[in-house]
Order: structure tokens, then sequence, then C-alpha cells
């Protein structure tokens, strides 16, 4: 099969790459012009220029036997700067691929964060109620590909780590001598990115009706439980600082106005706060494990070894 694999330069995309060669199938990457590719060194991939802008799309599309889409913006100064790469960037690869690709499924990489968050396990076919500006992004995405016509897929990921993140790294990092911690006991899902691109490739593989959505999640845990293990992993005691409420709320504001003041957006936010203040992000793994035969096959102590010691073999931490 060919894949066609958008941001298949970023994070969860290089695994993804990586499991699809390592299952015997061709892989196509659609990449921005002038973009690096380091994160796909030693993997024979073939490379399409362009972007959601529309550049190329067509040409990256043709052919294609499955289209797995996560290229998307997870930051910006307002929430049309989201909705303009995340819903619109979707339309046009959509549109690309009625042209080119008709007969392809479109595997929609999308996050819980368009299902929203809530106190309990979150089902799939939960009315959605997206919190922030990225999962109400992510939520008119998925909208998008369920009106294209096409057969697709929609995967809701929650929070990934593993190898080669940068969004989680922080944490990492400051693990090491502190583990701050918002939100009390609100308990977060979890998935290993090696983990998250077998599934993704299990959904490709596996029959369904066109139109279903699924979470790809592994373990579930306190932001604290977390941190713990994360330090454990570094061979550091767990020093737990428990954070106000009021205290996160500012500092989220304060990085607003650095991220300004800078002229880039970062990832924490006023929005990330919004998020990590929420009732909880746990996601239900059954429908994926019912349908797809699909659960995460890595326990969490051993995919965070493994993530602590490329980030030291790469001289991140």
């Amino acid at each position: 099969m060919l894949a066609l694999v958008t941001g298949g330069t970023g994070f969860i995309g290089s695994h993804l790459c990586a499991r699809l060669l390592a299952a015997g199938h061709r892989v196509r990457v659609l990449a921005r012009p002038g973009s690096g590719l380091a994160s796909l060194e030693g993997l024979e991939v073939e490379v399409a220029r362009g972007s959601l802008e529309g550049e190329g799309l067509e040409r990256a599309v043709a052919g294609a036997d499955w289209v797995f889409h996560l290229a998307g913006a997870l930051k910006g100064f307002r929430e049309a700067d989201l909705m303009r790469v995340n819903r619109d960037g979707t339309g046009r690869l959509l549109r690309a691929c009625r042209a080119r690709a008709p007969e392809a499924r479109f595997l929609l990489v999308s996050s819980l964060a368009a299902g929203g968050p809530g106190p309990g396990p979150l089902r799939e076919d939960d009315p959605p109620r997206p919190l922030t500006w990225y999962g109400r992004s992510k939520l008119e995405a998925e909208r998008e590909v369920l009106a294209s016509g096409l057969e697709a897929v929609i995967l809701r990921p929650p929070v990934v780590f593993g190898p080669r993140d940068r969004d989680v790294l922080g944490y990492f990092r400051v693990a090491r001598f502190f583990l701050p911690v918002a939100g009390g006991g609100r308990r977060y899902s979890l998935v290993y990115a090696p983990d998250l691109a077998d599934g993704l490739l299990r959904a490709a593989q596996t029959p369904c009706p066109s139109g279903e959505i699924f979470h790809l999640t592994g373990p579930d845990l306190t932001w604290a439980a977390f941190g713990q293990r994360i330090a454990a992993a570094l061979g550091r005691p767990a020093r737990v600082l428990a954070l106000p409420e009021f205290v996160v709320r500012a500092c989220g504001r304060a990085a607003d106005l650095g991220a300004r003041l800078r002229g880039r957006p970062g990832i924490f936010s006023s929005q990330k706060v919004m998020e990590m203040l929420a009732p909880g992000w746990v996601a239900s793994p059954d429908k994926a494990a019912r349908i797809l035969g699909w659960t995460a096959p890595t326990g969490l102590d051993p995919a965070l070894a493994a993530t602590v010691a490329w980030y030291r073999d790469h001289g991140w931490i």
C-alpha cells in the first residue's frame, strides 16, 4: 500500500512513517518547501514538497491508498489562526483527495481536545464540547472529513509522549528537580508515540464503517503520578510542587504577553491553562479494543525509560 503522511516530518508523523515502513508499505511524506527532514533520517520515504495552503496537494495524494493527515497547528494568537490551518487546510487536502485519490482511505489524526474534557471516561459518541481554540479547530476539521464523502476514519489521541517529542520534554527537564502540578487529582490519558503509530496503522487496515471515531489511548493517571513515574525513570527523587490555580492562570497570561512580545506563539498559554484545569481528560479505550482489536502494547514505565534514554542520547536532557 502507498501511504501519504502529512506532518510526516513531525514528532508523531516520524513514528508513523517508521511503523508503516516496518510493515512493508511505501510512504510518501508531504513536506513544506524548505522544511528539514532530520526526523526521517534513515527512512526510505518519498518526499512530496507542498503545503496545506494548496501547493502540491494533488500531486502528493495521487495514487495513495491511505492518507494519514497529521499536519496541523497547535498554537496561535487567535482562534482564526488555528482554523485556517486545521479546518481550512484539511478541507483543501480533502478536495485534492476527491480529485486525485477518491478511493483512498482518509485517516484524520484529530485530538481528544475535539471532544472536550469531562470528569469520567470520555466516549466517542459523547456530544463534543471542545474547550479551547485548538479543540474547536480540530472538531471543525472532523466535520470537514465527515462531510467529504470519502471513506474516512477519525482518531483522537490524548497526551502523546515519546522520543523526539518537544511538548512534554519541558516536564521531563524540570522533573529532574521538582514536579510542578496544577489541578490536584485530575486525571489524564496518555499514549506512547510508537504505540499510537501502531494504532494508526491498525485503523488503516481494519474494515469499519466510514466516519467512525476512535480514541487511541494508553494508561490514565494524575499529572502528579505521571511526574513521579518520570522522576523514577530519570533516577531522581520526586519532589511535587503543588501550584494554586490562580498562580497557573497568572502564568498563562504572562506567557501570552511574552509570546506577543516575541511575535511567536508558545505551547504554554492561557489556552493551555484552560485544558490543564479542566475536569479531566480520560478517554475510554473500549471502542478501539472492540472494533480495531488495538490496545496500547507498551507499559508506562518501559515507555518512559525508552523516552528518557533517547533524550539523554541526543543531549535533550
